[in-house]
């Protein structure tokens, strides 16, 4: 049996004796490159023990140090290339470009999420310049091994066009100051049981108030924005209920700023070309 069915049979086997956790009991703090070097050397014992923590005993990682703090450069002048552009919205369809939409309290009733956020999405078939390879290889050098942990191996999906059905998305986020939030929700876990996201702010100099948190009981959240730094990631099984607190609240929304906390998600969407396609779930009624 090779490495990625090992990893893939063990998370089945999980997932058969034990529901999927629904809060967080700990969020632990590891430094990539030591997952990096287990999944390199093929060390099923240290991978099988991250993954029951992460599913039995529910608890997140901090994964610090998983991407460059160069990256942020790139993501900030990826974002002001594409400001120049209209905000549009495209279905993931074959051709679907690369887009940027401005998500504010109208636009969000129309998502499965409800967010107040400008996001800048990226496709594998439109890498073509220095700036977008620049995003890609930063954050797969990452990514690859996220998608290992989870029982997918390193390049599945990567070069998969929306009419295979489920295909690889970026999304560079920044949830403005002036009340940027993403509200309670769980990720669904068909097609990645690992959620991923790299940081690229720092409370305290981007941003004062607000943040990522996870839910540790349904009355109560674990704000774990203070522990983060640029180029940390957060994984975590994805039925665990998380969100993001309002980007301080008391300031003035622009949209055309900098000012709030940014970040870099990875997702194995299904495309539109699937029926029935499953997507995130709000667990607040503030959307249909």
């Amino acid at each position: 049996m090779n490495f990625n069915h090992t990893i893939q049979s063990y998370w089945s086997y999980l997932e058969r004796k034990n529901h999927p956790p629904r809060y967080v009991t700990k969020v632990n703090t590891l430094d990539f490159l030591t997952l990096k070097k287990a999944i390199d050397n093929k060390d099923i014992s240290f991978v099988k023990k991250i993954i029951r923590r992460m599913y039995v005993n529910k608890e997140a990682f901090i994964l610090k140090n998983s991407a460059p703090k160069k990256l942020k450069k790139t993501v900030l002048d990826l974002a002001n290339k594409y400001k120049k552009k209209k905000s549009s919205f495209h279905k993931m369809h074959d051709g679907c470009p690369n887009f940027h939409r401005v998500i504010d309290k109208k636009i969000t009733k129309k998502y499965s999420l409800y967010a107040i956020k400008h996001s800048f999405y990226f496709y594998n078939w439109n890498i073509r310049t220095k700036l977008e390879k620049d995003l890609k290889n930063g954050v797969y050098k990452h990514w690859r091994y996220i998608k290992s942990l989870a029982g997918n191996g390193k390049k599945r999906f990567e070069e998969n066009i929306p009419s295979d059905g489920q295909i690889d998305r970026l999304q560079i986020v920044r949830y403005p100051a002036g009340g940027g939030e993403l509200r309670d929700h769980v990720d669904p876990r068909k097609n990645q049981r690992i959620v991923s996201g790299i940081i690229m702010s720092k409370l305290g100099e981007d941003f004062q108030k607000g943040g990522f948190y996870f839910r540790s009981s349904k009355s109560n959240k674990l704000n774990i924005e203070e522990r983060l730094d640029e180029g940390d990631a957060v994984i975590f099984y994805g039925s665990i209920a998380h969100g993001v607190d309002k980007v301080d609240p008391k300031e003035k929304l622009i949209w055309n700023s900098e000012k709030g906390r940014w970040f870099i998600g990875m997702f194995v969407n299904d495309s539109d070309h699937v029926q029935n396609r499953i997507t995130a779930k709000d667990l607040t009624g503030s959307v249909k």
